[in-house]
């Protein structure tokens, strides 16, 4: 049985241009920008740990910061959003 995906959202700050650029090409790959360092996706666990994996090779631990919220509520109709841009819908993600 699948476990159901969870409302995540992504924050990160990256000091270098070039690792920042190679993070965000894994974050869109699983989710949407809702601000310049901020992602809403939705995903389970196991994508979850799928996502960690692949954003660890990406930044320095010593200088960068990635923060991964899972949040309640658990049903798209429990959250609101208010002026431009889109709530992540319940997505798949893709590997570019």
């Amino acid at each position: 049985m699948n476990a159901p995906a969870q409302f995540t959202v992504i924050a990160f700050d990256v000091a270098d241009d070039k690792r920042r650029r190679r993070l965000v090409r894994v974050l869109e790959s699983f989710g949407v920008r809702a601000q310049e360092s901020i992602f809403e996706t939705w995903l389970t666990e196991r994508e979850r740990r799928k996502l960690l994996g692949e954003a660890n090779r990406q930044i320095k631990q010593d200088e960068d910061r990635l923060a991964v919220y899972v949040l309640p509520p658990t049903d798209f109709a429990d959250i609101v959003s208010l002026g431009l841009g889109e709530v992540a819908k319940n997505i798949t993600h893709i590997i570019i």
